[in-house]
């Protein structure tokens, strides 16, 4: 599952399109792209039969109800 990580960090690397850009995406990218590794690690799970079988849309649908949002309380 690392290494399914790792695969799916790497295809959202800047450097992939330029050599000259940085390695890692923006850090603007970060919900996105903590996104979409939650998703590569968790249907390699399922491919490894440590995870029950599911759609990918299921997954999705699941980790986005997991997935922290940060909600400020608005101060008058």
């Amino acid at each position: 599952m690392l290494l399914a990580a790792a695969r799916a960090l790497s295809e959202r690397s800047p450097a992939r399109e330029n050599p000259n850009a940085p390695l890692l995406p923006s850090l603007r990218e970060l919900r996105e792209v903590a996104l979409e590794i939650a998703l590569a690690v968790a249907m390699e799970g399922q491919r490894s039969g440590l995870a029950p079988r599911m759609t990918k849309e299921e997954v999705h649908d699941r980790i986005l109800e997991a997935h922290w949002a940060p909600v400020y309380p608005v101060y008058a």
